[in-house]
């Protein structure tokens, strides 16, 4: 596998520090001097013109005079100068560097049109950059602090990538007195180059790096981001911290999805589809940072609290309501046993109060039954200083019972200041992440298990995709530029009610008419009762102009209510076009809920969704959830259980359940529209009426724009959708019909019947190991991928309907994104009829349709077909000695 190209940033083998100096009152002079300092047993060199030696080291006035390769440039000079060091890097053949200085884009029009020269100096070269304007980085692991910080970062296993550098200077300096230690501090400073998803993509992979924590002001490449992000948060804990969570645009909204998507709900949903835990504050992430340090992982979200006041058990059990933490009940193995040895004033529940005057071995005895109970993922172990209690003795007896490995996370809150310092710092130095409330340690507990849920949840998959009826793309495509074409951007009521239609929405028939006795005979066509409504291109919600009646049972009506609405209209908006009105038959849709569905686009991260409660008073109630497209069954099922009219959709009393796989069908449908057309910039269906029976569709807004030019066609979504445009149709040799196409979740049932078909030599050959059939986590791996960042091509037929799985190749791609490996394996029963051939060309297809230029791939010595097909298709081979066994496989794309 080739290595990842920041791994000369990351982990360097020599470092040239620009700006270096003696002083000890520059940047530059703090950098080299934490570089020496720090343990950094590669070449530091100081990069100087004003300076021979500094110290006892000769210091060279360009990085030409050095004579040797430098990895890494460290550069803390003047920001008109950097330009030009830039370029000095490029002829001496280095490829990374960190820029600390200040004045580019953080700096008015002047720094921003430098830091554009900069970075197109380093593009134009080949240079990866970190900054400009940050503190550096520091990868304690190898000894090297190349930042201007004033404390060391103690080592450790956490990473912090933060867009603060003041938070990297305030972690480092707290990480020490509270026994913490990192395996890197990146500050990312104005990330107008190396950004979240590079850093992270080589930390998901780092073997230091046990969790990651990120700071974040804002994204500039999100699809990187969220990318890099899924991938991390599958491997390891992941926990952010995002500013501005109030910043609200500033734009008038002209749907009601535009009034409720902000971009701090958009950014939940991109943390909610890549797996990662959020918190809200500082302290937070501080706590967050003290519990991960323990290297601990919770198996769920039940908490037992061991504590000697009562009044610190409610505080922490109300801290645990507000996190939907469980406080499950002691077994009745753990009562029995606290009986004999605590006082009979116990408290026989949960949490497990042991009385104020509780001895150090009652304590002990209190968290040995707690570790052994299958009733509790984790234990929080809470100590209030009384007149009877000995807090470092009881700290004592948390370190001996808990001892070096728990079978689950331990957590300590010792109360108070004066008495409990001992304790606490006993505590801590043992590695027992030790809080000073009880609400925060709660917090601290629910990262964990909100962790273990969000992998439980990746592992979800949904069922067997129904044959629904193809959206008419075309149709869809000539309504919205036929409004492009007129210069509109709102679609008008019919417009919006024909693009549902193409992507098979139930609505109703809705007619237009420009006077009442047209709106007669429209209302006779769709049959009464009816709804009119005014119908302009500059009025959005009609109900604020009063251009809405419904429930018009006759003729005599109808008349009257046109010239109504048509008056009224023109007095509320005199600047308005009045094209008459659109009649619709009321929705027969039986003990209907009103929902909302729609779409918006964020200016960060694209294409979002959103559903909730409908009705004229949206934006007052707010009860709605936002995702990202694309969505699948499940995903959409996520997205309505998170609001409080879910609830709805039950039976309740007297009234029966919504039909709750329309509702998710419409989602799903809409979810299409918003990937297959970049115009569509905001949609709004409400309400959706929703039954028992069927929903409706009954008011539908769509505002549309070009795209830019530049885009390609997917460039608004930030999740890659289904890449459909791989699909191949073959025949075997017996005519049987054969698709070759990308792997998607909905085949995760017909990939589990491939694996568990296969025959033992088969596992053996694709897995180099025995299993009997594919685990819930690997399932989902394997069905649920990131098109950005790997490819799975499945070799299916269809028989009654059904999917049958008959091979799959798949490829991962590289840390150098320029290169993957692939894997390939054909079930048993269909050998030598080219299927293996069809899906490896499909493969390297996609591979070049993605940009690769290489795929290699590790095959068994001893599987002889596959060494025959490789050489077929143009491999070179390759045995190593150190390992006779298995072969190298690799060609260019």
């Amino acid at each position: 596998m080739k290595s990842n190209p920041l791994a000369p940033m990351l982990d360097p083998v020599s470092i040239a520090v620009f700006g270096a100096s003696a002083s000890g009152k520059s940047v530059g002079s703090q950098v080299y001097a934490n570089l020496l300092s720090g343990g950094f047993t590669g070449p530091v060199v100081p990069i100087n013109p004003k300076h021979d030696k500094i110290a006892d080291k000769a210091c060279h006035a360009t990085l030409g005079e050095v004579g040797a390769h430098i990895d890494l440039a460290v550069i803390a000079t003047p920001a008109h100068t950097i330009p030009d060091i830039i370029r000095d890097c490029a002829k001496s053949g280095t490829r990374h560097a960190i820029v600390l200085s200040a004045g580019f884009g953080e700096a008015g029009d002047v720094g921003k049109r430098l830091e554009a020269e900069l970075l197109e100096t380093a593009r134009r070269n080949g240079i990866r950059l970190l900054g400009p304007n940050c503190v550096g980085l520091v990868r304690p692991t190898i000894g090297m602090n190349a930042t201007f910080l004033k404390s060391a970062t103690p080592k450790g296993r956490i990473a912090l990538i933060s867009q603060s550098g003041a938070l990297c200077s305030a972690i480092s300096d707290w990480a020490g007195p509270n026994h913490l230690g990192f395996s890197a501090l990146v500050s990312l400073g104005n990330s107008a180059d190396v950004g979240f998803g590079d850093v992270l993509q080589y930390l998901a992979s780092d073997p230091d790096t046990d969790a990651i924590l990120l700071y974040v002001e804002g994204i500039r490449q999100a699809r990187s981001f969220v990318s890099a992000l899924r991938g991390a948060a599958r491997i390891k804990p992941v926990i952010v911290l995002k500013s501005g969570r109030h910043v609200q645009s500033s734009r008038a909204a002209t749907t009601h999805t535009g009034a409720l998507i902000g971009s701090d709900a958009v950014f939940d949903a991109a943390l909610g589809r890549a797996g990662a835990v959020r918190v809200d504050t500082f302290g937070q992430l501080f706590a967050a940072a003290e519990i991960l340090s323990a290297h601990r992982r919770a198996g769920g979200n039940r908490l037992g609290v061991i504590t000697n006041g009562g009044g610190a058990g409610v505080l922490a059990a109300d801290r645990a309501g507000d996190f939907n933490i469980d406080l499950s009940q002691p077994s009745e193995t753990t009562l029995k046993t606290l009986d004999k040895v605590l006082s009979p004033n116990w408290s026989r529940g949960n949490p497990i109060d042991i009385i104020g005057d509780a001895t150090a071995d009652q304590f002990g005895a209190a968290i040995a039954a707690g570790v052994k109970d299958d009733a509790f993922d984790g234990l929080l172990v809470m100590l209030t200083p009384q007149s009877m209690t000995d807090a470092t003795a009881a700290a004592q007896a948390v370190v001996e019972t808990v001892g070096k490995r728990p079978k689950k996370p331990v957590l300590a809150c010792w109360m108070g200041e004066t008495s409990v310092n001992e304790g606490r710092a006993l505590l801590s130095s043992n590695g027992i992440p030790d809080f000073t409330t009880p609400e925060r340690a709660v917090e601290a507990f629910s990262y964990l298990a909100q962790h273990h849920a969000n992998r439980l949840l990746a592992q979800e998959t949904p069922g067997p995709l129904s044959d629904l009826e193809p959206a008419d793309l075309e149709g869809a495509r000539m309504i919205i530029q036929g409004v492009l074409a007129d210069g509109r951007s709102m679609l008008s009521d019919i417009e919006a009610k024909a693009l549902m239609r193409c992507f098979h929405i139930p609505v109703t028939t809705t007619l237009p008419a420009d006077s009442a006795a047209s709106a007669l005979i429209a209302a006779e066509t769709v049959g009464f009762p009816v709804a009119m409504k005014i119908n302009s291109p500059q009025i959005s919600h009609k109900s604020d102009v009063h251009g809405v009646r419904t429930n018009i049972m006759g003729a005599s009506d109808v008349k009257r209510v046109f010239h109504e609405i048509m008056e009224a209209a023109a007095l509320a908006r005199p600047d308005a076009s009045l094209l008459g009105v659109t009649v619709e038959r009321m929705a027969a849709v039986s003990d209907a809920r009103e929902l909302l569905v729609g779409a918006s686009r964020d200016p960060v991260f694209g294409a979002s969704i959103v559903f909730g409660a409908g009705g004229t008073m949206v934006e007052v109630l707010r009860d709605s959830s936002v995702t990202l497209p694309p969505l699948n069954e499940v995903l959409a099922n996520r997205l309505i259980d998170r609001t409080r009219v879910s609830k709805l959709l039950t039976a309740v009393r007297d009234r029966e359940a919504v039909d709750r796989a329309a509702v998710i069908n419409v989602l799903c449908r809409v979810s299409e529209l918003v990937t297959e057309l970049p115009e569509v910039h905001e949609l709004d269906i409400n309400p959706l009426f929703a039954g028992p029976e069927d929903v409706m569709a009954v008011d539908v807004r769509i505002v549309v724009h070009r795209p830019p030019a530049g885009d390609g066609p997917f460039d608004h979504l930030v999740i890659a959708p289904y890449p459909k445009h791989l699909s191949r149709a073959y025949h075997l040799d017996d005519g049987t019909a054969l698709t070759i196409r990308p792997i998607r979740p909905e085949d995760a049932e017909s990939e589990q019947a491939f694996v568990r078909e296969l025959s033992p030599g088969a596992k053996q050959l694709r897995f180099m190991a025995t299993l009997k059939e594919l685990s819930p986590a690997m399932l989902s791996r394997f069905t649920q991928i990131d098109y950005d960042r790997e490819m799975a091509l499945v070799a299916v037929t269809k028989k009654d309907g059904k999917t049958r799985q008959h091979g799959v190749a798949r490829y991962y791609i590289n840390d150098d994104n320029t290169s993957c490996e692939f894997a390939i394996v054909v079930s048993d029963d269909l050998q030598h009829q080219g299927i293996g051939t069809k899906l490896m060309k499909a493969l390297m297809e996609a591979a070049r349709d993605h940009g690769l230029t290489s795929i290699e791939g590790s095959v068994l010595a001893r599987n002889q077909p596959m060494l025959d097909l490789m050489k077929e298709l143009g491999f070179s081979i390759q045995t190593f000695a150190s390992d006779s066994d298995v072969v190298q496989v690799e060609r260019s794309l």
